[in-house]
Formats: C-alpha cells, sequence, structure tokens
C-alpha cells in the first residue's frame, strides 16, 4: 500500500487522474516542469511496477505512451541503459529488415512509434522516435540487400555497396 501512495502522492489529491486529463495538462506545462514530474512517475514505475495495482500499471503506460519521447530520453540519459544498448554495425540494413519483417504486408497496424521506441531504447541508434519511424516505414529494399539477409552474399563484399546508398 506505501508503494502505491508514492504515485498517487504526486497529484493534489492524493489519487490517480483520469489519465486523458492529466496528459493534456502535460502537455500545457513548462518543459522542465512536465520532465520532473514524468521523471518521478518513471522512477516509481521502475522500482514498485510488481506491487502497483493494475489501474496505476494502466496508468503508467498511457503516460509513456502519450509522450514515448521523453521516456525514450529518460531511458538514455538516466538509467544503466545509456551504457548497455546494442551498438549496431549495420544500422542501416537494421532499420531496412525492420521494415520487412514488421511493417510490410501486416494484417494489424502496426505501431511504428512503438517499434522505434523499443530499438532506441535497446540499440546504440542516434535520434527521434519520429525520425526513425519515418525510416522504417520507408523500407526501400534492395536486391543487394535482400542476399545479404539470406545469407547468400558476405556483408564484407556487400558494405562497399552499402556504403554508397547511405
Amino acid at each position: 500500500m506505501k508503494k502505491q501512495n508514492k504515485l498517487e502522492a504526486l497529484f493534489p489529491n492524493g489519487k490517480l487522474p483520469d489519465v486523458n486529463e492529466f496528459n493534456r495538462s502535460l502537455d500545457k506545462m513548462s518543459k522542465e516542469g512536465r520532465n520532473h514530474l514524468l521523471e518521478k512517475i518513471y522512477k516509481i514505475a521502475f522500482t514498485v511496477w510488481s506491487t502497483l495495482p493494475k489501474k496505476h500499471q494502466k496508468f503508467i503506460e498511457e503516460v509513456i505512451v502519450h509522450d514515448r519521447q521523453s521516456y525514450v530520453d529518460f531511458i538514455i540519459e538516466k538509467t544503466v541503459m545509456t551504457c548497455l544498448r546494442y551498438p549496431l554495425q549495420f544500422p542501416v540494413l537494421f532499420i531496412r529488415m525492420l521494415h520487412l519483417t514488421e511493417v510490410v504486408e501486416r494484417t494489424a497496424q502496426t505501431s511504428i512509434n512503438h517499434l522505434s521506441m523499443s530499438v532506441l531504447i535497446c540499440f546504440l541508434i542516434c535520434g527521434k522516435i519520429g525520425t526513425l519511424a519515418g525510416h522504417i516505414s520507408k523500407g526501400g529494399f534492395t536486391c543487394e540487400e535482400v542476399l545479404v539477409l539470406a545469407g547468400k552474399v558476405r556483408v564484407g563484399e556487400f558494405s562497399a555497396f552499402f556504403s554508397k546508398t547511405v
């Protein structure tokens, strides 16, 4: 119960507000104030997530989805993930592969922003969610890139070609 109160204590009446109203109020805040409040929410989520009631978890999830970039910035700048992100050898090829495997011919609508958020958290790729989402959604595979992915051409042979296309 004490852990749940940490989240509720962030709000004036001690109860979770409606998430849509809260997100609208965040949008009206100064960048500094918004980031300060969001950091508190993220820290609570990281320390007591499994003990929070489902409605609190859902609230935090919807706050993160509302401002995914703020969450990515927090993870990258203020947590150990800054040291643990995987450096990709061929980020452009990886992004094109994501397009091929996650975007092309999907029956359900793919959340490119969710995918971009996950990639930025896990891999050492610079940029913002919107920019990466644009690259993933465009795709644009060449025959040579498909051969590399299929293992028919070695990456070393391909890198000369690859550097010309980037």
